[in-house]
């Protein structure tokens, strides 16, 4: 026979997960759970890219409709384990010409936007960083956009 509170309990479990499937998208074309809309792309450091400075300025991505003000980059280093970030500022508009190496997105007329701390954000050498887009205004999973490697 089942109790009340092991029905609750069951349900929020339930709930739960079926709260951070919907959250959790590694797609470039993130949707619901306060991602944005339309395309997002990682533009700087260009994905698979090795030799990144260590002291780069941030992380630029490009986007169809333009990232809400929540938005930030967040690096995940080799080094940390898994779930430990690096949180960058929130997004802003990026200064062209943009930094090399760069991927110019796939879609038209992307919207560029930067993600950076006051400063230079210094890197670990010989370290791989793994690059997500988070928005800190909800309570979802950050979506992977790509890597890079510093020099």
């Amino acid at each position: 026979m089942n109790s009340p509170v092991r029905s609750a309990a069951a349900l929020c479990v339930l709930l739960g997960a079926g709260v951070l499937a919907g959250c959790n998208s590694s797609s470039s074309t993130p949707g619901g759970c306060g991602a944005p809309t339309g395309k997002v792309a990682l533009v700087y450091p260009a994905p698979g890219s090795t030799g990144i400075p260590d002291n780069f300025t941030g992380v630029i991505f490009g986007s169809t409709n333009g990232l809400g003000g929540n938005y930030q980059a967040l690096l995940q280093p080799s080094t940390l384990p898994a779930g430990s970030f690096i949180g960058l500022g929130t997004v802003v508009a990026a200064s062209l010409p943009l930094p090399t190496p760069n991927q110019v997105p796939s879609f038209s007329n992307p919207i560029y936007q930067i993600s950076s701390f006051a400063g230079q954000i210094p890197l670990t050498a010989a370290t791989t960083y793994q690059v997500y887009l988070n928005d800190s205004g909800s309570d979802c999973n950050p979506t992977y956009q790509g890597s890079f490697t510093s020099q």
